[in-house]
């Protein structure tokens, strides 16, 4: 190996000890350093040596996020797309998430969360603002009006005029 290319395998290291990466985002972060061939050169390497696998970073990376950020199903796909996932790959990360724990069960426990930490939604205000919160979380809307039924039925509603 050159020492170009050399360097540029340290520093992939260095980057793979801190957490693990996507060879997208390994790449992209090598070619500020490099010339595009040895980085395909190093990214090679720690492919062959199984030090990076875009399966299983973004299995682990989606699991965190649903354990930790409780995320919904479309949020991580956005998320693992961003970090050059292969579209179909995707489906199948998903699946393996989801047996690990349901969506559903995720959106009911950050509704918990928030009804934990703001209270009771009582108006329509605050209703909004934790079907907003659960969307933005990455929950289908449908999937977020059914869990929120409940509250919605609870809520003072302006009266028209």
């Amino acid at each position: 190996m050159e020492p170009a290319t050399t360097q540029l395998y340290t520093r992939a290291l260095r980057l793979l000890a801190r957490r693990n990466h996507t060879r997208f985002e390994l790449r992209r972060k090598l070619l500020t350093r490099g010339t595009p061939q040895a980085a395909e050169e190093v990214l090679d390497r720690l492919e062959e040596q199984g030090l990076i696998n875009d399966q299983a970073c973004a299995l682990q990376r989606a699991l965190d996020r649903r354990q930790r950020g409780l995320w919904g199903d479309r949020r991580i796909t956005q998320d693992l797309k961003r970090l050059g996932i292969d579209a179909k790959m995707i489906p199948g990360v998903l699946e393996q998430v989801n047996n690990e724990k349901e969506e559903a069960d995720s959106l009911r426990e950050a509704v918990q969360l928030w009804v934990g930490k703001a209270g009771t939604p009582g108006v329509a205000s605050q209703l909004k603002k934790l079907y907003d919160h659960c969307v933005r979380l990455g929950y289908a809307p449908a999937q977020v009006r059914g869990q929120l039924e409940p509250y919605f039925q609870q809520v003072e509603w302006p009266q028209e005029h």
